[in-house]
């Protein structure tokens, strides 16, 4: 028989406390198999057992606001609990629930207690690695400890949750909040009275939770009290728990010029390492491993750091894989080589010595991706570069290109890259970079980048499957305030491509490091491709509008090719059903006719004449069309720099502001054309996050099934062919 505990609202010490001494206890078989019901109060900040308080905590807000700050015998991430949240334990040994895998007990219990919130009338499902969802929004993050046989597993239950004090208590890379940014934060959980539309009693909440896992665990229960040993315990260790040599035992590696550091991230969580090196004698001193992981045993990633002390460079992996071979382990979507790579993510910043970069500016480098340091840059064929490194006078910031005037270190690096044999392309938003990663890995190419250190831990996901597709890598940093220090505001302008501030390329390292490569006989410099605007869309110019030096050109688009295995899936789409062309466009002429308020928006590939004659011939259909229907609003969009200036959003769009122009004109239709494809993406999305229109591509390209209707490879001739059904 299992027994059931409601313990209250507890200040965080003694909850956590008492988690030491149930887990203790069960261990020793002095306690039945125990689900633990638990509240907070005060409210507080708890980080995961190996991380590190000033990684992860915001300290002068809650000293400020007065809440508390402690540590879970757990692993996982920080978590902010006010004092309503609903804490939920499991404590038992394996053998009682069939001798189960960390995996598989993670998966038990985390269907357990979402049948649970199932019987409440929420739509509640476990997401590995840990999570409970609620259509894809977190109500519920759960994780564990294990001593011997025994384990603690346990989670949480949001309940009415104030989202604006978590993100201010955390050190989410965000410094000023906004409503755009809570709101955004308030997207990614779910908690009980949002979902049900009232708060329950905590009494049903628990009952709902007992049922939930008493199905899906096979057992039966009672409610039942402390035993007077744990009330003594908790007499004895509650202060301990609550003292710095707890909370702060795990220590956040100095930022000084002695460690190197590397952020490696997997399905098991991330982790942040931080390695002093001897580089001389290219010995291992001392390594530091912080992260939201989950092992068993407890202390085996403190043995690990102990084992790879003194150990030269060149020994540290076959260490690792010995350490690990000697020991019975566990850990939750971990495996070995997520361990190796791990620590030797920073070790291969030592590579950059013989490069002749100084000691000191080693983690000017934030990682080489799939392979060693100078491997990687001799073999780099492509150079990525920040549009944010550009002056926000110059034409070319928002382009995929570079007028070279020397006014700024990116035109030095555009130099550098022809010279070297090198394509240079200017990432200009987060889907251009996404396309170019894998355009990268599809072609075999070696890049190296630019970026700050938050916007690769952020956006580590792209990097790392870009890297399992082929693309290896190597990625530098940039100096300047960066997005991520000014604010979720200024972090969703850089997303959309608006953000103002200028940064720099570190220059000095980066032609030290391409100095291995040898200069090509004749240097590889662009294409001049001249345009002017096309004589079948002039008419739409706002008067205010001024041709500009630069405008996105065709040879923007020629790293989507690397997306055709994700987005092509025929010759048109109407959600998730694959059509003929015939079939979509005699939908679309539908949705044309019966559209009151519909809009057409031409992009740069059509709006400008470059000479190409397809594109000619499509400018003139797409006029014909205009005429033809009579109705369409037409609205431009000739280049892809912010509208930071007054603009009229009944004729043109706001590149990173799409919605504003139909929102504007109350559209219940929007055709896309001559939009290059990874700003037909951005635009989609935005659209569809704030208006009810309909999203139609007309893309000459690969198509786009995240529109509601979308052709591909829309030529001239299929234009004809949506004219003739009009």
């Amino acid at each position: 028989m299992w027994r059931v505990l409601y313990t209250g609202q507890r200040p965080h010490y003694e909850n956590i406390a008492l988690d030491r001494i149930m887990l203790d206890l069960m261990s020793e078989g002095k306690i039945p198999p125990t689900i633990r019901f638990l509240q907070f109060k005060p409210e507080c900040v708890l980080v995961g057992f190996h991380q590190a308080v000033e990684q992860e905590v915001r300290l002068e807000y809650t000293q400020r606001e007065g809440i508390e700050v402690g540590r879970r015998i757990t692993g996982g991430g920080a978590i902010y609990f006010d004092e309503t949240q609903i804490g939920w334990e499991v404590i038992a040994t394996t053998d009682q629930l069939g001798n189960l895998s960390y995996e598989e007990l993670t998966r038990k219990i985390c269907t357990g207690v979402a049948k649970g919130l199932q019987k409440l009338g929420i739509r509640a499902e476990f997401r590995p690695r840990n999570d409970i969802e609620v259509e894809g929004r977190k109500i519920s993050g759960t994780g564990g400890v294990f001593e011997g046989r025994a384990f603690l597993y346990q989670g949480t239950v949001l309940m009415d949750f104030n989202v604006e004090r978590m993100l201010k208590s955390l050190q989410i890379p965000v410094e000023k909040l906004t409503s755009k940014g809570i709101k955004s934060a308030e997207d990614r959980v779910e908690w009980v009275k949002r979902a049900l539309g009232y708060l329950p009693p905590k009494e049903e909440v628990f009952s709902a939770l007992l049922e939930g896992l008493r199905e899906e665990l096979n057992i039966e229960f009672e409610w039942g009290d402390l035993t007077q040993e744990e009330i003594r315990l908790l007499e004895e260790k509650r202060d301990y728990f609550r003292s710095d040599d707890w909370v702060y035992h795990v220590k956040k590696a100095p930022e000084d010029s002695e460690m190197l550091f590397g952020i490696y991230r997997c399905p098991g969580g991330t982790f942040r390492v931080s390695a002093k090196v001897d580089l001389q004698s290219k010995v291992l001193q001392q390594v530091i491993i912080n992260g939201d992981f989950f092992v068993r045993p407890q202390r085996l990633i403190y043995d690990l750091e102990a084992y790879l002390k003194h150990t030269p460079i060149v020994d540290v992996e076959k260490r690792i894989r010995e350490f690990f071979s000697q020991r019975d382990w566990e850990g939750l979507n971990l495996t070995v080589e997520d361990l190796v790579e791990a620590v030797l993510f920073p070790l291969r910043k030592t590579e950059g010595i013989d490069l002749g970069i100084e000691k000191k500016r080693l983690n000017n480098i934030i990682a080489s991706i799939g392979g060693g340091l100078i491997e990687n840059i001799e073999k780099a064929k492509v150079m990525l570069l920040p549009y944010c490194a550009k002056p926000r006078w110059c034409d070319y910031r928002h382009l995929d290109d570079c007028g070279e005037c020397g006014g700024c270190t990116v035109g030095d690096a555009y130099r550098l890259a022809y010279q070297k044999g090198m394509i240079p392309i200017t990432i200009t938003s987060f889907e251009l970079l996404r396309d170019t990663l894998l355009w990268c890995a599809q072609n075999g190419y070696t890049y190296i980048g630019h970026c700050c250190y938050e916007f690769y831990e952020k956006r580590y996901e792209i990097f790392r499957r870009a890297s399992q597709e082929g693309a290896k890598g190597v990625l530098f940093d940039i100096v300047g305030t960066t997005c991520y220090s000014l604010g979720v505001e200024e972090e969703e302008k850089a997303y959309h491509g608006e953000f103002t501030v200028e940064l720099d390329l570190i220059k000095e390292d980066l032609y030290k490091s391409l100095s291995i490569k040898e200069d090509v006989k004749e240097e590889v410099g662009k294409r001049e491709l001249s345009f002017d605007f096309s004589p079948y869309l002039v008419d739409f110019k706002p008067s205010y509008y001024k041709k500009p030096k630069a405008v996105p050109t065709p040879e923007e688009d020629r790293t989507r090719t690397s997306m055709q295995r994700e987005v092509f899936l025929g010759e048109a789409t109407i959600g998730e059903e694959v059509l003929s062309y015939q079939q979509a466009f005699e939908t679309l002429a539908k949705w044309i006719r019966e559209s009151e308020r519909p809009t057409l928006v031409v992009g740069p590939l059509l709006f400008w004449d470059f000479g190409d004659k397809e594109l000619q011939n499509k400018a003139r259909l797409v006029r014909e069309l205009i005429e033809k229907v009579g109705k369409f609003n037409v609205k431009v969009l000739p280049d892809y720099r912010p509208k930071l200036k007054k603009y009229d959003p009944a004729v043109e769009m706001d590149p990173p502001n799409p919605h504003h122009a139909v929102l504007h004109g109350k559209h219940d239709l929007t055709v896309l054309v001559g939009v290059h494809c990874y700003r037909t993406d951005f635009v989609i999305r935005l659209l569809k996050k704030h208006t009810d229109t309909k999203v139609v591509t007309l893309c000459g390209l690969y198509g786009h099934p995240t529109a509601d209707l979308s052709t591909s490879f829309t030529d001239a001739e299929k234009l004809e062919t949506l004219l003739k059904l009009l």
